[in-house]
């Protein structure tokens, strides 16, 4: 059976002529029934005919039956049919029906209520006819089977309508985003696959975002609001043929037909992520975001739809890596994203095979030249002759989500140094690298307490580095913790001082008793007056509040004399030692010490 609402036009039902024409042709309403309709029209009064509907339907009121927008819906679909005999045989009363009857469908109503509607109508056509009169002429029953004809084949459209409605519910329900109204991943593939077996090149773009936590915190329907605000952002960049669909809670993704050139791809990956940044920078200013998208080109990429996802996801891998908004898929960065990868891949294996390890860097004191510490690094003996340093593995560590167990293991590895170090009878701090993540973990301090006691080793030989941008995070679950690795008799100690957002205030408000001076600054110490001037006056300043200064980064004589002209307490650096192992490190201290 064909259905009878051909097309939709802005959202109204449209119904053709001809459709209209066989829609009364398959319930025998011919001429002459058309004939019997118009003449019901003459008899009947149309006002009355409605009112009387209405009063039997309990929708006299303007309220109508219950509340919301279920009521006024059915009065006006109850209106518009009750307007029967006046049908003039075109499709606009059929059109306006179907439009009224989905306004009800849509509020709410049972899918029954047609039938309902059109019985009472029925009935009430009878007595406007009859008038429960005994003797019935044969014209008045020719004009009322044409009612009834009718009647019929109008409850054949109305109910098509809403086995329509039924099914474009389930098909939104498995295939498109409740909240934001446009297709899922789901839906996504299948509307990409169509595409693609087109003849023409087809382009995706796929946009994320980055929140902070303070997303994260928001009610499901703030957050909710959000999505859908940039939603329709992203909705005022594209071309009418373009297809935008949500393939996550961060993420979007837009498919362009008809694209021919990479370049086109840029474009428009480049505008979507610009109408994001706007509305971020001035409607949602408090959130911590950042947008990024990747894009790709069929079939100069893929010719699939997941091997073109593919391509336009690690095109915003590539991005996000690269601190940008947009990179466009190539062979060259397939290969860096698969480098990335396998090393994220070897990271992680590696760290669960304890691959790991410590090496120590001496702290010197500069007044008698004395050992007075070593800084705990993390170093990766990758095989080879290859060591991989601490930056690459926190970035990596980081990104899945494994810092804190790192940080706990360097703890207990530097522990186990400080046992080895006061075995061989080097009586020294070590320190160790503490991030913001760890400082939000309260469990931290009694971690530390219970390491030391296995180890039979004081905690007031272990130093608890910080950075400025860990104070920042969080202040008082910082402060919390700081307090707590203090009362285990820890050291602690700024690091990185100069280069962050601390104030000076940070500075009387946490319980540290060490700053470290940036290296950016030492290594200029004797070639830069002005960042002469500023180690000066930070050494003076952290005096000031009682606190010990180290420098880093001292690479020869020169640079040591003048922190300890300028009144610096202790110097770490390659001038003095590079960072080895343990072992290494106990003959080097062996070394010096009978020399």
């Amino acid at each position: 059976m064909n259905s009878i609402v051909l097309r939709e036009r802005n959202g109204i039902a449209v119904i053709g002529n001809e459709a209209l024409a066989r829609m009364l042709a398959r319930y025998g309403f011919g001429q002459a029934q058309q004939a019997a309709i118009r003449a019901f029209g003459r008899i009947v009064d149309g006002p009355g005919l409605t009112e009387s509907l209405l009063e039997r339907l309990d929708l006299l009121s303007p309220d109508g039956r219950g509340e919301g927008a279920i009521g006024p819906a059915l009065r006006l679909f109850c209106e518009d049919l009750a307007c029967l005999p006046q049908w003039d045989f075109t499709p606009r009363w059929p059109e306006r029906l179907v439009a009224s009857w989905s306004e009800c469908y849509l509020a709410g109503a049972v899918a029954e209520f047609p039938f309902v509607a059109i019985q009472q109508l029925v009935d009430l056509c009878q007595q406007r006819l009859f008038d429960e009169r005994e003797m019935v002429y044969r014209l008045e029953m020719d004009i009322f089977s044409a009612v009834i004809r009718l009647c019929w084949c109008l409850g054949g459209l109305l109910s098509e309508v809403s086995i329509e409605r039924e099914q474009a519910f389930r098909l939104y329900a498995e295939d498109g985003d409740p909240v934001l109204g446009i297709p899922n991943r789901r839906r996504f593939l299948a509307l990409l696959d169509q595409q693609l077996a087109g003849p023409d090149p087809v382009g995706l773009v796929v946009i994320g975002v980055d929140w902070g936590r303070s997303e994260a915190l928001l009610p499901m329907d703030e957050r909710d609001g959000i999505r859908l605000a940039f939603t329709e952002a992203l909705q005022g960049t594209v071309r009418p043929a373009d297809i935008l669909c949500a393939l996550g809670e961060k993420e979007w993704a837009v498919i362009l037909p008809g694209i021919h050139h990479p370049a086109q791809v840029s474009l428009a990956g480049h505008k979507m992520v610009d109408a994001c940044e706007i509305l971020r920078n001035n409607s949602f200013v408090s959130l911590n975001g950042r947008f990024a998208a990747g894009g790709a080109l069929a079939p100069e990429h893929a010719t699939d739809p997941l091997g073109l996802e593919q391509a336009a996801r690690a095109a915003l891998v590539a991005a996000r890596h690269a601190n940008g908004y947009f990179d466009l898929y190539s062979a060259s960065l397939a290969r860096a994203s698969r480098a990335d990868a396998d090393m994220e891949d070897e990271v992680v294996r590696a760290f669960e095979a304890c691959q790991f390890d410590l090496y120590l860097q001496p702290q010197i004191c500069l007044t008698d030249a004395q050992v007075i510490g070593a800084e705990a690094l993390l170093r990766w003996p990758r095989g080879e002759g290859v060591v991989v340093g601490p930056q690459r593995i926190l970035a990596v560590l980081g990104n899945v989500g494994m810092i804190q167990a790192l940080s706990r293991w360097v703890i207990q590895r530097a522990v186990q140094a400080v046992a080895a170090l006061r075995a061989a009878g080097c009586q020294i701090r070590v320190s160790v690298n503490l991030s913001a993540e760890d400082l939000r973990d309260q469990e931290l301090a009694v971690f530390v307490r219970q390491t030391c006691e296995t180890w039979r080793v004081p905690a007031e030989r272990l130093c608890f580095e910080i950075t400025e941008g860990g104070f920042v995070a969080d202040e008082a679950m910082t402060a919390r913790t700081l307090e707590s690795l203090r009362e285990t008799g820890g050291w602690l100690s700024l690091d990185d001082f100069g280069t962050g957002y601390a104030s000076m205030d940070y500075l009387r408000r946490m319980p540290v008793q060490e700053l470290k001076l940036d290296k950016s600054f030492v290594e200029r110490l004797n070639r830069d007056e002005a960042d002469r001037a500023i180690v000066e006056l930070m050494i003076r300043i952290a005096h000031t509040f009682g606190l010990e200064v180290v420098g880093e980064g001292v690479e020869d004589a020169d640079t040591a004399l003048t922190l300890a002209a300028l009144g610096c307490d202790h110097a770490q650096g390659y001038h003095y030692a590079r960072p080895m192992p343990v072992d290494d490190f106990i003959d080097w201290w062996q070394t010096r010490e009978g020399g």
